[in-house]
């Protein structure tokens, strides 16, 4: 390792004999590393990423063994490295912004904060930029406070954007970016009274806020320090004394999402339709907890009288005792319940659990016209006298639905049979339609099944506006192997563009509206949104560490994203976002795959360990 010149060495004991008994009263014991030049000042630094504790002796130690400069933290709270001690906003300038720009940024930047009950301590970065340190006492999860501050440049960005941006490579205009993503455990960033490894060795200088309109933000010189720190003294105790106790508690910082993908968030309020129940009470709580989450019977009233789907004066009481009646039913006739109730007497859907976020959902489904008209031709022959209408409504709903549909209605002939065009993986369906003013009066499952030989089908169909839902009926469809559809399941299927693959579970034994819960929920809760949420995680993940290495080193010293390294870094973001599940390795790689596709292109792969590199960000 390169020695500094004696002089500069000399003058770097000097400050930081100076400076080390304030930063160790301020800091004392938190871990901090330090930064190198061995190729001369100005020029790339070399990180000592071990943490060292910081102690007054430490600064000697460093410069004499590792020709140190520059000293760094994440700030965290005494003791406890992963809690915040002190949260970093910094501010620079982009495009033609100058200093009076980055000035007013800070002013707006500590009136925001004012909002909040909160202030900071203004520092001159030593590199042109401004950081206001914000310190909290009662230690708050980095997570949290992340989160927080990325809603809160965002919401500045909002208010103020000719002048604020959150986009690290944003240019042009009189711009300050904004930057809040180092507030995590290791993420280090300059200390106060640190040297930075700079030509003339300005200074991390904290300064009172009244000299922020007559201070030059390029900060003053390791040679100037001395005569400033004679007139201001310790501008760090000075300004922590000055704001005192100061806690994170009151933010509400839970209720965002991790900010980076936030703009890619969004609900999947009213995309999941159940397929139609028996009862307002019991449509409201599948709708309501079509999201996945689990509810008490008064967090559903609640929520479904926000959404309109109960009245305001709804009594709890009555949904709770009408779900636990209708799952003891469902139960009775052998049905699956499409609600159930855990040990905690609260209720969820009948799927596998999933609290991971709605990131990338896909755009809602575009009205199709032509479903709207099929499903206007089942309703008005469903309970019509002419069979044979009803019949051909029935082919031609499968049709749409991607089968080769052929109607037979003949004596001793089904009234039909559809070929799903899959190519190898298709199969045959063959439809018996009932019509009628409500249930079939003669659902016979086994007349359904009488020509599933002859016709070489797999599947077999029993289809009229609607089905009495009895143990006996349940127990003749699972004997003869028939699949009941109503007119609600025909309907359900139909406008949610189902397709011959996807409905293929729709046709085992029982019931139809079993295989379409299931349909739509894993449209919006199964692989296909676990991949989307994966691809979004993984290129911000990578898009975030090749930031960091463009700013801190070459293209050769990038790091790459393995199959491993972005199943851990997903898993993290997950647990971020109060996930308790984590992703599969199947999961990561049909993700890596999607995003170094042609088609999406929005990842790169670098070699033939399947590493990938991000090429932006949305």
């Amino acid at each position: 390792m390169c020695a500094l010149h004696d002089t500069v060495a000399n003058e770097l004991r000097a400050h930081y004999a100076r400076v080390a008994p304030l930063l160790h009263a301020a800091f004392g014991g938190m871990p901090i590393i330090s930064a190198s030049f061995p190729q001369g000042l100005g020029t790339k630094a070399y990180w000592h990423t071990k943490p060292l504790p910081l102690e007054a002796s430490v600064f000697a130690w460093c410069l004499d063994k590792l020709n140190a400069v520059e000293f760094h933290s994440w700030f965290p709270a005494p003791g406890v490295p992963d809690r915040c001690g002190m949260a970093r906003i910094f501010l620079e300038t982009a495009g033609t912004a100058t200093d009076a720009h980055l000035r007013e940024a800070a002013r707006l930047t500590r009136a925001a904060l004012h909002t909040h009950s909160l202030d900071a301590i203004l520092m001159l970065d030593g590199t042109g930029g401004i950081a206001l340190l914000v310190p909290f006492d009662d230690h708050p999860a980095y997570d949290d406070v992340r989160t927080w501050l990325h809603g809160f440049a965002n919401a500045l960005a909002a208010a103020h954007g000719s002048l604020f941006t959150t986009e690290p490579n944003t240019q042009g205009g009189s711009l300050v970016h904004i930057h809040v993503s180092h507030n995590a455990e290791r993420m280090f960033s300059v200390l106060p009274y640190s040297a930075r490894g700079l030509e003339r060795l300005p200074i991390a200088l904290p300064i009172p806020w009244r000299l922020l309109d007559t201070m030059p933000t390029a900060s003053i010189t390791l040679a100037e320090f001395p005569a400033h720190f004679a007139e201001y003294g310790d501008t760090l105790f000075n300004e922590r004394h000055r704001i005192g106790q100061q806690n994170a508690g009151h933010i509400e910082v839970r209720a965002a999402c991790l900010p980076e993908v936030r703009a890619q968030s969004a609900s999947l309020e009213g995309r999941f339709q159940p397929v139609a129940a028996k009862g307002t009470t019991l449509t409201a709580a599948m709708q309501v907890l079509a999201d996945g989450v689990t509810r008490g019977a008064d967090e559903i009233v609640a929520e479904a009288v926000k959404q309109h789907l109960l009245p305001t004066d709804y009594k709890v009481k009555y949904v709770y005792t009408a779900l636990i009646e209708y799952i003891s039913r469902a139960n009775g006739n052998g049905r699956k319940p499409y609600i159930v109730q855990d040990e905690n007497r609260k209720f969820r859907l009948n799927e596998p659990p999933d609290d991971w976020p709605n990131l990338n959902p896909p755009p809602p489904r575009a009205p199709d016209p032509q479903a709207q008209a099929l499903v206007d031709r089942l309703t008005a022959t469903a309970t019509g006298s002419d069979s044979a209408a009803f019949e051909v409504a029935v082919c031609d709903a499968f049709a749409h639905m991607g089968f080769l549909t052929n109607h037979l209605g003949q004596y001793k002939a089904p009234d039909g049979y559809g070929d799903a065009i899959l190519g190898p993986l298709g199969y045959r369906v063959m439809f018996e339609c009932k019509t009628g003013k409500g249930n079939v009066t003669q659902p016979d499952a086994f007349e359904a099944a009488k020509y599933k030989d002859a016709f070489h089908a797999q599947y077999c169909t029993l289809i009229g506006p609607a089905v009495p839902d009895e143990t006996e009926l349940t127990q003749e469809l699972k004997t003869h192997g028939v699949s009941a559809w109503t007119l609600d399941d025909l309907t359900t299927a139909l406008l949610a563009g189902a397709n011959a693959y996807e409905l293929r579970a729709c046709f085992e034994p029982g019931y139809a509206a079993d295989g379409l819960m299931d349909l739509l929920w894993n449209r919006d809760h199964g692989l296909g949104k676990r991949v989307r949420v994966v691809a979004a995680l993984i290129q911000q993940a990578g898009w975030d560490l090749q930031l960091t290495a463009a700013r801190t080193g070459t293209p050769a010293d990038a790091p790459l994203l393995t199959i491993d390294t972005a199943m851990a870094l997903v898993d993290q973001a997950l647990a971020r976002l109060g996930s308790t599940q984590g992703c599969t390795r199947e999961e990561v790689q049909f993700s890596v795959d999607y995003l170094a596709s042609p088609v999406n292109s929005t990842a790169q792969r670098v070699d033939s360990e399947l590493t990938i590199t991000a090429l932006k960000k949305d």
